[in-house]
């Protein structure tokens, strides 16, 4: 059963959202599926559309916003076969509503979800709009917090993925959750020396709970970390070190200059962060030095998910990423202590 109504964080624009009270129908559509959401995290696009720009994170305004979450059916119609009333499910962003444009107003911070059109294979009702599944299944085994990480974590993977082959060495800028789960998806894969540059200690700290190799440029210097670590040898514009691969993950302009100041003959530059505002390259080093750039990786969720769960089945543990959970009532307390990077690393809303 179902409540008549459920409260929803609502999104009005930059500093302000608010808690309101939304309806469920009396009865599920036949094709359909109500899920009651049971934890959500935190993304840096919800961050950033309440403290600046919603639209430029697709974080529309006088919506229902969060798409990093585990959901439970608690309803579903008479068509529905492939779940089961109190099955874990994660709502596949943009499929989950058969609407591209809501890849992340999916509704993580509201009570309960109204999934139309539910299907987890096959072909979809809606012809030429549809792709991939409404929602992917989970293993309810795994528990919340560590599911409720698969969505971001999923970004870490397909970059991770993406590069096996170019090397087992790499270096990763940055300190949030992205940066993590690269590092931990390409230790999964194989990678043998994987190093995280951040500024925060705080930070760095998980990242060598995970057994990742960290320098804080504030207090180390980079390049010699980097030659001590990797190895150096000649290239165009000086002495590299011999790092193969190098993630950017904050998407920053600073992130491509430490890519060409440090990278050397044949290292590859993946870029995982968004960058909202041209960058400059060196494009003579990508000449000479027969670099490579990419992007982040195009590997289905399903995949990548699948990865994730059998590393935590494996015993990697990624409940210590949560650092604080909170009701959906203090949504605006939660979003402003996700902000708060010395103090935190991933915050989840958790529904009772």
């Amino acid at each position: 059963m179902y409540p008549s109504t459920y409260k929803a964080a609502i999104y009005h624009g930059p500093g302000n959202v608010t808690i309101e009270e939304k309806t469920l129908p009396e009865q599920v559509g036949p094709n359909d599926v109500i899920a009651k959401n049971v934890m959500a995290t935190i993304c840096g696009a919800d961050f950033n559309a309440w403290r600046a720009n919603g639209d430029a994170q697709q974080i529309w305004t006088e919506h229902e916003f969060g798409h990093e979450m585990v959901s439970e059916v608690v309803a579903k119609g008479e068509n529905v076969t492939c779940v089961e009333i109190g099955d874990w499910i994660f709502p596949n962003l943009g499929y989950a509503y058969h609407d591209r444009g809501r890849m992340a107003t999916v509704g993580g911070f509201s009570e309960y979800l109204y999934l139309p059109d539910f299907k987890l294979e096959g072909t979809f009702s809606i012809p030429h709009v549809d792709y991939q599944p409404s929602a992917i299944k989970l293993d309810k085994s795994l528990g919340a917090e560590n599911l409720c990480l698969l969505e971001p974590f999923s970004v870490g993977a397909k970059a991770a993925k993406s590069v096996v082959g170019r090397g087992k060495t790499a270096v990763i800028i940055g300190g949030g959750i992205i940066v993590l789960s690269t590092g931990i998806m390409l230790k999964y894969y194989g990678f043998e020396k994987i190093m995280i540059v951040d500024f925060s200690d705080f930070r760095l700290n998980f990242a060598r709970q995970y057994g990742l190799l960290t320098c804080n440029p504030k207090t180390e210097d980079l390049e010699n970390v980097l030659f001590e670590t990797f190895g150096k040898r000649g290239a165009y514009g000086g002495m590299k070190c011999c790092a193969e691969v190098f993630f950017d993950c904050i998407g920053i302009q600073p992130c491509i200059d430490y890519f060409f100041k440090h990278a050397g003959f044949g290292a590859t530059l993946c870029i995982v962060g968004v960058h909202h505002k041209p960058v400059e390259i060196d494009a003579v080093s990508v000449c000479y030095n027969q670099q490579w750039i990419k992007g982040c990786g195009t590997e289905n969720l399903d995949v990548v998910f699948n990865d994730i769960c059998d590393m935590v089945r494996g015993g990697v543990d990624l409940t210590p990423l949560i650092t604080s959970k909170w009701p959906v009532d203090q949504i605006t307390e939660a979003l402003e202590t996700h902000g708060k990077f010395d103090v935190s690393q991933k915050v989840a809303i958790e529904y009772k």
